[in-house]
């Protein structure tokens, strides 16, 4: 089977809050042995940029340095890099058109940043503008979290599969050499459909090599996938999001907001090619 996960790109302004997404994706190429895409989104002012030059030259010079740490900063991690600075109008607009112009399986960004942090603690405005209109999956870093070397998590719901999720989630623990945490989070009676579900999931990864353990749950999914993360020592969380029509209906569900703002480590959230789900 394919890779899920082929064109992988990361968006970026290089700053303190991107420190995290930048090192998740750099690890990520290296062990892929993909060339990582990387946008650098820099709001474009055309009245600013004529009427004062001076200005827009030094805004230059600095996305121009801040491309170069980048690229030395990949090379350090034995990472392939392509970097565009991308003029926008817009952060989010301008990531989105880089994505859609690379066919991008996998966006890498920040969780939250300066623009809105007060007011948007669970995820950034310019993530969940992002998300809104993601034409792929998403994974989301906190500035500290590093590259994942313990264990991965991956929650399911027997209630609303999402296809392809089991295969991300195995993908990505292949590419650390991670074992995997199978967690479904149930309401009362339902423990027997789950547990079936489960036990299908790790004979699949025990075939192809992935060791894996599964946990059934009740109570609050965000609680209790963040409390098993936090027990199981997960660097790296995968969860799954469905499609509403053309469009994504809302940035994140409140149980996946929850999860990465709670959670001091990645989050991979694994969005189905359209026509899958």
């Amino acid at each position: 089977m394919a890779p899920l996960f082929e064109t992988l790109l990361l968006a970026t302004e290089h700053t303190e809050f991107d420190r995290g997404a930048e090192r998740v994706a750099f690890d990520l190429a290296r062990r892929s042995g993909r060339l990582l895409d990387v946008v650098v989104p820099v709001i474009r002012n055309l009245e600013y940029e004529v009427g004062t030059p001076d200005l827009a030259e030094r805004q230059a010079r600095e996305t121009a340095h801040k491309v170069r740490q980048l690229q030395a900063a990949a090379a350090r991690e034995g990472a392939a890099l392509r970097p565009v600075v991308k003029p926008c109008e817009s952060l989010h607009r301008g990531i989105l058109e880089h994505a859609a112009t690379q066919g991008a399986d996998l966006i890498v960004v920040r969780c939250r940043g300066r623009q809105g942090f007060l007011s948007n603690l669970m995820v950034g405005e310019m993530v969940s503008k992002v998300a809104t209109e993601s034409p792929c999956s998403m994974l989301l870093v906190p500035a500290g979290a590093p590259p994942w070397t313990r264990t991965a998590l991956l929650a399911l719901d027997p209630a609303r599969p999402c296809p392809g999720l089991l295969e991300a989630a195995f993908e990505m623990a292949a590419l650390g050499a991670l074992p995997l945490t199978l967690l479904a989070v149930v309401r009362s009676g339902l423990q027997g459909e789950a547990e079936t579900l489960l036990r299908q999931a790790a004979a699949e990864a025990e075939r192809r090599g992935i060791a894996a353990n599964s946990r059934v749950e009740t109570g609050d999914p965000a609680e209790r996938i963040r409390a098993t993360a936090a027990a199981t020592q997960a660097d790296l969380i995968v969860v799954g999001r469905h499609r509403e029509g053309r469009l994504l209906k809302s940035a994140f569900g409140t149980t996946t907001k929850k999860i990465i703002g709670l959670t001091d480590c990645a989050v991979l959230v694994f969005q189905p090619v359209r026509g899958d789900d």
